[in-house]
């Protein structure tokens, strides 16, 4: 279970077979809103907490993006729990294969757990091994 002492950063995961991901990269951030899971982690995402933007089923999987949460989680016209960010893109994402050859980053949320509904998480041990290697 996770903590506000414990997180780090919450991650936002993009299958880009059902989300496309040429707008985002045209526009150099996300879109502005991400569908969560109606639990009890989205009930602890607060505005300016850290996010982090994970891209999967891709042959450049792994971290393409940095920002941050900008409002609390609403429900949108679809019924669905929606969270505001605001999340820049990288010029070139840091890829999972580097993330697993840092010792503490191969037992990631997003490793160990891949179809884990949005929103994941890294702890605050795990955001302290990956910001040194995020660019700006």
């Amino acid at each position: 279970m996770i903590t506000l002492d414990a997180l780090g950063a919450w991650v936002i995961k993009c299958n880009p077979t059902r989300t496309p991901l040429e707008p985002m990269l045209a526009a150099g951030e996300t879109k502005p809103s991400w569908c969560v899971a109606d639990n009890y982690r989205s009930r602890l995402l607060r505005p300016g907490q850290r996010v982090l933007f994970w891209v999967s089923a891709h042959p450049r999987r792994g971290i393409w993006g940095s920002g941050h949460v900008i409002a609390a989680p609403t429900t949108g016209d679809d019924g669905r729990l929606h969270v505001p960010v605001r999340v820049p893109l990288f010029a070139d994402p840091v890829l999972a294969a580097e993330l697993t050859t840092v010792p503490g980053l191969g037992a990631m949320e997003v490793f160990r757990s891949p179809q884990q509904a949005n929103p994941s998480w890294v702890s605050s041990a795990e955001l302290a091994l990956l910001d040194p290697l995020l660019p700006g």
